[in-house]
């Protein structure tokens, strides 16, 4: 779908990763070890959701969908492994980071309505990293769904970032996606006009 193997996908993240201080690696083992333990349930999203996906640019932090029941048992694990909560975090996203580098930023979206939680529900297993992980990861049209929503809450700052992604999801993606969930979300927005316009950029 793509026309990468998956040697070519595996160099591309390691490509990412070593342009940025992050250990994304390390982090994803400690983390993920310690919500499979403690039985949380948690969604790959952001731009390591996009690298399974065969798009690739730099990214700073990992992204998690969680359900918001976990919220508090997230907050003691993150406290943990020496995670501060961020002063900016709200009832809907949360960010920790590291006074390490190597441990960089994790931030989590809490899922509380019926369109992040269908996401969750909807998620599959990707291998990441040369498969070192099989992670839960949005699919393409979920991902695109954030997307759509950080642009219209914050169209100055997040356009210019969130645009090409959509726009290269559907690229690669299109013929494989339920679009009925894609339009939804652009509906939702009132942004069905711009979903057209990428969409006839393609053809």
């Amino acid at each position: 779908m793509t026309g990468l193997s998956s040697r070519e996908l595996n160099v591309a993240v390691w490509i990412v990763n070593t342009n940025n201080t992050m250990d994304f690696k390390e982090v994803l083992k400690n983390v993920i070890s310690r919500f499979q333990k403690n039985k949380i349930d948690f969604v790959l999203s952001g731009g390591l959701a996009l690298s399974t996906m065969g798009i690739f640019r730099f990214t700073k932090d990992i992204d998690f969908v969680v359900y918001e029941e976990s919220r508090e048992m997230i907050h003691e694990i993150m406290t943990e492994l020496g995670y501060h909560k961020q002063d900016f975090s709200s009832d809907e996203i949360i960010s920790y980071l590291s006074p390490l580098k190597v441990f960089g930023q994790v931030d989590f979206l809490l899922a509380r309505r019926k369109y992040t939680r269908g996401m969750m529900s909807r998620a599959m297993k990707k291998p990441i990293f040369n498969g070192e992980f099989e992670v839960k990861t949005l699919l393409p049209e979920d991902l695109i769904g954030l997307k759509v929503q950080a642009i219209s809450n914050d169209p100055q700052n997040r356009y210019l970032v969130d645009a090409p992604d959509i726009q290269n999801i559907l690229r690669l993606h299109k013929s494989n996606m339920d679009m009925n969930i894609v339009r939804e979300y652009f509906k939702i927005f009132n942004k069905e006009r711009l979903l057209d316009e990428w969409i006839n950029s393609i053809k």
